[in-house]
């Protein structure tokens, strides 16, 4: 009998989960938008797809930012941030970029994260112009190194 009854209650169809509504279907509100970004910031295993990043909207930019230019925050944390911003806001974080790659006094991973974000919003063509003044300027040699290797890369892409 508790055997039949197991049996029919094992065989029964579960119901199916509430509909989630996709991440990009409504807009997010403020506090939410910062809620999600620090969670993905706080990510260390995994990275962020850059679909998560894009769904958080244009609202996005301006937090990622404001991270990255804080010099409070952690290092890690703002080179997540550098490179979300790329993803988020793509050509117009440029001069951002650039600036946090020729800083010298920008920690080691920030300016990786903003000469790695060049690198990816800057068309092929302008890359040179763009990575030149790190390249030539750069005091660390490992700054230098990664603007060579983005340049070559784009080299080899043409």
């Amino acid at each position: 009998m508790i055997s039949a009854l197991l049996a029919l209650l094992l065989s029964a169809p579960l119901p199916a989960p509430p509909p989630r509504e996709p991440l990009a279907c409504r807009e997010l509100t403020d506090a939410e938008r910062r809620e999600r970004i620090d969670s993905y910031l706080r990510t260390i295993d995994v990275p962020v797809d850059p679909d998560a990043w894009t769904a958080l909207g244009p609202g996005a930019a301006p937090v990622l930012e404001e991270i990255a230019r804080d010099p409070r925050a952690l290092p890690t944390r703002r080179a997540q941030a550098v490179s979300a911003l790329a993803i988020v806001s793509g050509a117009s974080a440029s001069a951002l970029l650039a600036e946090l790659a020729a800083r010298e006094d920008e920690p080691i991973t920030v300016r990786l994260s903003a000469v790695r974000g060049l690198a990816a919003v800057t068309a092929p063509d302008r890359l040179p112009d763009v990575l030149r003044p790190v390249l030539e300027g750069a005091r660390d040699p490992r700054i230098r190194a990664a603007a060579a290797r983005h340049l070559a890369d784009t080299g080899r892409d043409r």
